[in-house]
């Protein structure tokens, strides 16, 4: 057993004699620096792994996720095995740790006020005010926590929230916009646990979570949703929790479903295989748990075994292509086998009218089809099909209330680029950025653009841009393409000198869910390269 094993402990000075990918030297408080082994190689989860005094927050065999919370010198301990079970050995180095915990970042925390603005009747960025209004109305609170690049929040808000339908079904409901790239919005998407976007919530005067929904939805299907949550309004999901945890495993089954989803969409993967249990309803859920747990753990045989399940028994499901280009990516003898019946759910579901329902739109589904295709080397296909997604989100900026619709055709650039219809790609992200000036979204997809595409002159040009017009997250993101495009240009020493000013500026959040710390230890590694 590897627990027997001698563990040495050994300073380790030099770079190449250690068992670690990356080594941080430096931190920000309360950020969460994340260590992996070298290939052949894991941690010992049976070992100390310490984060200076305390123990490490999370440990898996293939990850090592350590929070800073104090300035000061943080002594490291790492204790890696070889996967041959031969030896042990811990690794301990030193990482400085400084900066304020909440010190402003000096960038805008808000989008310029020209380039992106709020629908009709939302409060933004302003829970205080959302809840004292629901206390005092005894109403329920709908919250859209979107990204102003994230192209299904924008359809939400152009074609959607502007709609008679979804006035009409949000009647009597407080209506709060959070964005996910505002320090304002830290402590609600650590509270709730918010992932993905755009994330719907459905709360009641307390603040208590009654429904949830993630991704795009149409009129009908938001305003159906709306409808069900208020149905719910007196089971919040902690009440429901509780109640199926009195019940046999495989009785109450719908609302095991529903706190399983749930669970699922708050990165709570064991709890949402515990609230599935045994109940026939909940297997979907279950499935998507184990799975989930598997690509969060880098368990690879797990995620395939998990994968190959799931397009086995649940082939009519909306997801099932999604699926299948997860499994084209890790076993692509299996994934060929599926080739015939991914082609006919990608025609089946990119006409379906309940398609929204499940937070997707067909350019979604053609997309995902593409990838699969690509995944398995046929470039060919790909490009035919990333072409029909292109036309399929085309033909979704009819729903857009803008003379330029800005979330369907930001998809669309990205899927005629990937068709290669490069020359259509670049007028399309030329007019948006004509169109909305002061707007990181565009000046970063373009600067992406033209970076894959070579041609790093002009992707550094636009990547400043989207340093200029970023803010928060988006700022982070924008400095890790200007050093990018600088890196190209073998102009390193500024690229380094760019992160490093970044990194003394930012501010990680107390919550290792935010994603702020995936871009500070994304701006960490570019900088290791260089």
């Amino acid at each position: 057993m590897i627990s027997f094993l001698l563990v040495m402990a050994l300073p380790v000075s030099a770079a190449d004699s250690s068992l670690l990918i990356s080594r941080p030297t430096t931190a920000l408080v309360n950020e969460e620096v994340e260590l992996k082994p070298i290939a052949g190689h894991h941690f010992n989860v049976e070992a100390p792994q310490k984060c200076g005094a305390e123990k490490a927050g999370s440990v898996t065999p293939r990850r090592f996720r350590c929070q800073m919370r104090a300035a000061g010198k943080v002594k490291v301990t790492a204790s890696v095995c070889d996967d041959a079970k031969t030896f042990c050995r811990q690794e301990r180095f030193d990482v400085k740790v400084g900066g304020n915990a909440w010190k402003k970042i000096t960038r805008a925390k808000q989008p310029p006020a020209k380039s992106h603005s709020s629908p009709p009747g939302f409060l933004t960025n302003n829970t205080d005010k959302a809840l004292a209004r629901a206390k005092r109305e005894h109403a329920p609170i709908f919250v859209h926590f979107f990204g102003i690049w994230c192209p299904p929040c924008n359809m939400l808000e152009e074609g959607v929230y502007p709609t008679e339908k979804f006035k009409k079904a949000s009647a009597g409901y407080v209506k709060l916009a959070l964005d996910a790239d505002s320090e304002l919005s830290w402590d609600w998407k650590a509270r709730y646990k918010i992932g993905g976007y755009p994330t719907l919530l459905v709360l009641d005067e307390n603040g208590q979570e009654v429904a949830r929904a993630v991704g795009y939805r149409s009129p009908d299907a938001l305003k159906d949703f709306l409808a069900e949550a208020k149905s719910l309004m007196r089971e919040p999901l902690d009440r429901v929790t509780d109640a199926i945890a009195l019940s046999k495993s495989d009785e109450n089954g719908e609302r095991r479903a529903r706190v399983a989803r749930w669970r699922l969409e708050r990165g709570e993967y064991d709890a949402a295989e515990a609230a599935a249990s045994t109940a026939p309803e909940a297997r979907r859920e279950a499935l998507k748990a184990r799975m989930a747990r598997a690509s969060k753990e880098d368990d690879a045989p797990a995620l395939t075994a998990a994968l190959k399940v799931l397009t086995a028994e649940l082939p009519d499901d909306a997801e099932f292509t999604d699926w299948a280009v997860q499994l084209a990516e890790r076993d692509q003898p299996a994934a060929t086998a599926l080739i015939d019946a991914v082609r006919a759910s990608a025609d089946r579901w990119a006409i379906d009218p309940g398609l929204s329902a499940h937070g997707m739109v067909p350019g979604d589904i053609r997309a995902f089809h593409a990838s699969y295709l690509e995944a398995l080397g046929r470039e060919a296909d790909a490009k035919a099909v990333w072409f029909l997604a292109a036309e399929a989100y085309d033909a979704q900026t009819a729903d857009s209330q803008l003379v330029l619709p800005r979330g369907a055709n930001l998809e669309r650039a990205y899927c005629l680029q990937k068709a290669g219809r490069l020359d259509d790609a670049r007028a399309l992200y030329a007019s948006l950025i004509t169109a909305y000036p002061d707007e990181f979204t565009f000046h970063y997809g373009y600067g992406r653009l033209l970076l894959e595409q070579k041609d790093y002159p002009a992707a550094l040009n636009s990547a400043r841009s989207a340093v200029k017009t970023g803010y928060g997250d988006n700022w982070l993101r924008a400095v890790a393409l200007e050093a990018k495009a600088l890196k190209a240009l073998n102009r390193k020493t500024e690229a380094a000198r760019s992160i490093d000013a970044a990194l003394a500026e930012a501010a990680a959040p107390k919550s290792t869910a935010v994603r702020t710390h995936r871009y500070l230890a994304d701006l960490r590694r570019l900088r290791a390269e260089l």
